[in-house]
Order: structure tokens, then sequence, then C-alpha cells
């Protein structure tokens, strides 16, 4: 464990150097062959990732970062390739992405071309969230990465163990949240009491054409100030029980980066609790209210809907349908 966030080391740092210009690095991660070192450039924050020269690779493959520089500089007899913080107005998103590059590039092996493959990969990743503001998650996708992460926590991983995190696909863009071999699952959240319609968002969330078995599950939530579950308290409980499983909690990790999670939004998220107060299973069948793509004349797409619930109930399943059908038990059929 680390005792020191980087924005702390980054602080101490900046007293000691008073205004002085120069470098000046402090130890962020002692790994074998690659150690990470946060450092300042007079008063400019940087992140320092100590490799050979031959495993810098050349200026045109390094990523392009909005806000942020990649550079490659010799301190004290040793190369080392690094990003700075260019435009103060990332200041704290900078420091979210010093962390996660800290963690990534922790758990990398004693490989440095593997370090900077992983230093690259994740500056990729972030792009999306260098040119964004603290404003963070609005309310509706609060609620809708709510749902996710509770039927993850709730269903999947006590039936699929680590395998559950692979098939959660709807962050990276997929018609359905999860997508497994046996089962695919459309999660729908909502706040209301009694939720007459849900908003489906193309003709292929609903269409089971390639799905082993398809369900739509819909839950409707109560929000409460106190003795409910936050957003940020429901991540802290996945991660808790995703940290035994490394490959699992990095593709965790990547998930909740698609879905414009971040750790520096958690405090505006966390006055907001969540209970569900109703939860309801659908089959999707061949007579299941929808449109699909099949359906649709040519030239026509991306058709989004409202769903009327009450259109559903001859669709009706118990929740433990899906863990049947994850298992491969017969009686799911």
């Amino acid at each position: 464990m680390h005792s020191l966030t980087i924005e702390t080391q980054w602080h101490e740092l900046e007293s000691e150097a008073a205004g002085a210009g120069g470098w000046r690095l402090r130890l962020a991660r002692p790994v074998k062959g690659h150690p990470l070192y946060a450092a300042i450039d007079g008063m400019r924050r940087v992140l320092l990732l100590r490799v050979p020269i031959a495993s810098i690779p050349p200026r045109h493959r390094w990523p392009t970062c909005k806000g942020l520089e990649m550079l490659a500089i010799t301190v004290a007899g040793h190369a080392h390739l690094g990003v700075a913080l260019r435009e103060p107005r990332f200041f704290d998103v900078f420091a979210a992405l010093a962390e996660d590059l800290a963690n990534r590039v922790g758990v990398a092996g004693d490989k440095p071309e593997r370090a900077v493959a992983v230093l690259f990969g994740q500056l990729a990743r972030w792009q999306r969230f260098l040119a964004a503001t603290a404003v963070g998650l609005s309310k509706e996708a609060q609620r809708g990465l709510w749902g996710e992460l509770h039927v993850l926590h709730n269903i999947l991983i006590p039936c699929l163990d680590e395998e559950a995190i692979g098939g959660w696909k709807g962050p990276d863009g997929s018609h359905q949240d999860f997508q497994y071999e046996r089962a695919w699952i459309e999660v729908k959240t909502t706040l209301a009491k009694q939720p007459q319609n849900v908003h489906i968002t193309s003709e292929r969330q609903l269409d089971d054409t390639h799905a082993p078995i398809l369900f739509l599950h819909v839950n409707a939530l109560e929000t409460r100030p106190d003795g409910a579950t936050s957003l940020p308290a429901l991540v802290a409980l996945l991660r808790n029980v995703i940290n035994k499983w490394p490959v699992a909690r990095e593709k965790f990790e990547d998930a909740l980066l698609a879905s414009r999670y971040l750790d520096l939004h958690a405090p505006h998220y966390a006055a907001t609790g969540y209970v569900v107060r109703r939860s309801d299973t659908f089959r999707i069948g061949p007579k299941f209210p929808r449109i699909i793509e099949a359906q649709l004349p040519l030239g026509v797409g991306d058709a989004s809907y409202r769903l009327s619930i009450a259109a559903c109930t001859d669709f009706l399943v118990p929740s433990s349908v899906i863990e049947l059908s994850l298992a491969g038990s017969p009686s799911a059929d």
C-alpha cells in the first residue's frame, strides 16, 4: 500500500521547491525495471516513468491528449518518459489520471516495454475526460449506472464470480448492458413509483436474433438522503469484492472509465442514495412488444421508443431465471 497519494507528493515537492526552477522527483511506485515518479519542473506537475531509452517509442507513436504534454527527458543520467499537466483547468482530472496510471503501471510486470504500452493505452482511454469539466454524470446517467452496478453486485457476481465483469458491455456501447455465453441482459432504471414505461434506445436493444436468451430487467428506484446506497458507495462495495481478481479489477476500472465515472466526482454523487422499490424481469420472446431491426423499412434506423410495462406482463419471469440461465440449468428454458 502507498501511504501518500501522488497529489500529496506533488504538494510536498512544491513546498520544498518554494518557486525554485529545475526538476524535483519523488518515488511514487518502486516498480522493478520501471519506477514511477511524481515530479515537478518548476511548478509544473509531471508523472515520470523511468525506462531504458531503447524502450521509448518514436514521437509519432505518442498519444496526444488535450491539456497534457508527453515528454522524454534525462534526469540524473536516467531516461524517463512522462506526462505533464499543461492546462491548470485539468488539475483535478490529472490527479485522478496519475493515480490510475500509477496503479496500472504498478501491476504491469517488470518489463519496461509493457509499462510503456500500459501508459500509452491508459492515456488514450483518458482523452475524453481531459476536455471535460468537473460537472460529472447527469442524474439520469447516475441512476442508469447505479442500476447496472446493482445487477452486477446482486445477481451476476454471485452467479459467475469474476467472469461477471467481462460480460459488462454497456459502457463499451453495446446494445445490451450484459452479454454472456448463455444469456444477455438489458437493464433499465426508473424513479417512477409505478413505472409506466421505459425508454428503449434502438431497434437492436431488445432484438434477440443473435442472443442465446435475452432478458429485460427493470429496477424502480427510490431516492433517500440517508439509509440508502449512493453510487460511490456501490462502486466501493464492488471494488472490495473484485479486488481479489486482478484481471477482473482492471476490466472493472476500464468499464467505470468508459461510463464516465471518475472518483473525483464522487462527492457530488454521495448525497443521493437509492433503494430498489421493485424489480421486474422479462424474458424477450417472439411476441414481446418491441421494434427490431428486421421490421424496419429500408433506410430507417436508430429507432428509439417508449415501452409500456403493462404490455409486457405475459413475459414476466422471476429474476432467478437469469441466474438459472447463466448456470445453464434446463429449468430456465
